[in-house]
């Protein structure tokens, strides 16, 4: 039995000891129970060469050596034994006690529970490292550093948060608006969600999962209602689709298809930037989050430059970056199932016209859209990347990396089923009149039944954070029309609903200017939401299709001027970071030129929407 002392020793050392900072307390707890402290008296070895690594040691007192013959000799201090905790099978040094020394024994059973923490690892290799090297070994502090004091931005926020509802509350109490009391309060606790999306005080799900929970328990709606999202058709199809696309990139499909357009075109770099384009919209509409498309389509830039030049990375590398952006994210809007905001929209849209605006309705009313913004895109691209630098890669390459692939597995097979299935249950939706959410979730049902996506991927790869997001925003919308607080603020915009009747063209120059402004405080998702609340019910009532409106917003939100305003972008720059040199100015003049190509597209879109009636 452990001795009192030497437990409140035992349990100071695993506090203050930096190869511990990361780990969780339970953890360091549950070692407490397993470790020990012993004292060796001078001469006594404490381990030898080829022995069996079974423990880790931390000395707290005395001095002891190293008495290799073969190795020069040194003193020992901090950890040593890592051979037992880095996975190796015995010891490689004699270390033999100088002086009388207190050392810490930590079993192989027992350190084996911290493996999952980097920090604790990185610790012991860079103790093994220095030993190696012949170092006196520093223990560094790997533990994620916390501010002491919170940012301002943060204090700010939660201050608004507070204050934010009591205003909006005794506001509409004191003005006397013709609203009932629950959309009075439903409209206090949107101003808090807002407060929070604007500060980003909280990941984005959080501050929709809080709407619907408080209009539950302040009574405003019955839970069923509220939580009624996460029973929808368009939660459903989210999670199908984030489940098939965990298939596509764990299974490799994504990378063979990369090989497979680099070998089709000529070993050009006009190529190159049309293949990556291409990857990244050809997952859109089966990917629903542009953050996950950005994760499967980043190695690929790496992949690609590592057998070029450092001039080719230097010149033609940030063309290839801005190229894998792009067709990631540039043609969100055109297809309705490449991301979670889409299908709130169309969740939106009165019932009639969310069964005509299926997927394949939906690319065909978008269509003159996206080409139009394709091709003013496409001579951006090649005006702002201009180069002379020439970059071709061999294809006997790309023909070796495919043979190594070798030929396609199950899972890259049962991808490929599943996407045919799904893109025909899409395109012939009025056809076989089965709602698509259902054939998702059978094409998931079929990965998961025969382990294509394992529990783990399950539990790991499908953006939970997202469904949740997306759910409790459905039921946000549907507590927005129970109370009627769309058809108050309806009211009060009247004079912009107004120009949708009677001119759309200046509408949309309107349109956009409020979107880039709320877009410098809102995130992408939050400005959506808000528009096409308000502007939704009024297209209704000028006699303006919805769709219309709601893809205006859809299209002319998803861009940004500066690198907060998008995660997904944020994403990539940390998947890209140090494969080319960063270029921010071009990159943001394809931003500003590709909000005014949007513009342009959408003038050219309208008499085709007239010619189709929705106008």
């Amino acid at each position: 039995m452990i001795m009192p002392e030497k437990l409140q020793v035992l349990s100071q050392f695993l506090k203050s000891n930096p190869a511990f900072s990361g780990c969780q307390k339970e953890d360091l707890a549950r070692l407490l129970a397993n470790i020990t402290v012993v004292k060796l008296a001078p001469g006594e070895v404490v381990c030898r060469s080829g022995e069996d690594a079974n423990n880790l040691y931390y000395l707290l007192e005395g001095e002891l050596q190293t008495t290799n013959k073969d190795q020069v000799k040194g003193p020992i201090s901090g950890f040593f034994g890592e051979e037992s905790a880095l996975g190796m099978r015995s010891y490689i040094y004699d270390i033999e006690v100088v002086e009388s020394a207190e050392l810490v024994v930590l079993p192989l059973a027992a350190i084996l529970t911290l493996e999952a923490y980097s920090s604790f690892k990185q610790s012991l290799l860079d103790s093994f490292h220095s030993r190696l090297a012949g170092q006196t070994h520093i223990e560094v502090d790997l533990s994620p550093k916390h501010d002491i004091e919170v940012g301002y931005r943060q204090i700010i926020g939660w201050l608004f948060a507070i204050i934010t509802p009591l205003m909006i509350y005794w506001g509409l109490i004191l003005s006397q608006q013709p609203l009932h009391q629950d959309a009075i309060y439903f409209a206090s606790i949107l101003g808090i969600c807002s407060v929070m999306w604007i500060f980003r005080l909280l990941p984005d799900y959080v501050p929709g999962l809080f709407a619907v929970l408080s209009a539950v328990l302040l009574g405003i709606t019955t839970s069923e209602s509220a939580f009624s999202g996460f029973s929808s058709n368009s939660f459903f199809m989210a999670l199908s689709i984030l489940g098939l696309s965990a298939v596509i990139r764990s299974s490799g499909l994504s990378y063979r298809m990369l090989l497979h357009l680099l070998l089709i075109g000529p070993a050009s770099k006009i190529w190159y930037n049309i293949s990556f384009f291409s990857v990244g919209a050809l997952l859109t509409p089966v990917v629903p989050t542009v953050n996950g498309r950005v994760t499967i389509v980043a190695p690929f830039l790496k992949d690609l430059l590592s057998g070029a030049s450092k001039e080719a990375r230097e010149q033609e590398g940030p063309r290839l970056k801005a190229s894998l952006l792009f067709g990631a994210s540039l043609l969100s809007p055109i297809f309705v199932s490449s991301k979670s905001v889409n299908f709130i929209v169309l969740g939106m849209l009165p019932q009639q016209v969310q069964q005509y605006f299926q997927w394949l309705d939906w690319l065909l009313a978008a269509l003159v859209c996206g080409m139009v913004l394709l091709a003013l895109y496409a001579v951006s691209l090649c005006w702002v990347y201009r180069n002379k630098q020439s970059l071709k890669l061999p294809k006997t390459t790309s023909l070796q990396q495919l043979k190594t692939l070798g030929s396609l597995n199950p899972a890259e097979w049962s991808s490929i089923l599943g996407l045919i299935v799904l893109i025909s249950a899409l395109l012939f939706a009025n056809i076989h009149r089965i709602e698509v959410a259902w054939v998702a979730l059978a094409i998931l049902f079929y990965l998961m039944m025969f382990g294509f996506l394992d529990p783990n991927q399950f539990r790991t790869k499908i953006d939970w954070s997202f469904l949740v997001f997306l759910g409790s925003l459905i039921g946000v919308v549907d507590i927005i029309h129970q109370v009627e607080l769309d058809t108050w603020l309806t009211g009060k915009i009247y004079w912009l609903a107004a120009y949708m009747q009677e001119s759309l063209a200046l509408f949309v120059v309107l349109l956009a200017v409020i979107v880039s402004l709320i877009r410098l405080i809102l995130p992408i998702n939050a400005t959506v939401i808000i528009l096409a609340t308000l502007l939704i019910p009024a297209s209704i009532e000028v006699g303006v299709n919805p769709w219309v409106i709601g893809f205006l917003i859809l299209f002319l939100s998803e861009s940004f001027f500066w690198p907060f305003q998008a995660s997904y972008y944020m994403q990539f720059l940390s998947l890209t970071t140090g494969i080319v040199s960063n270029d921010e100015a071009k990159l943001m003049k394809m931003n500003v030129l590709i909000y005014l190509f949007k513009l342009v597209a959408v003038y050219l879109s309208i008499p085709y929407w007239q010619s189709m009636g929705l106008i």
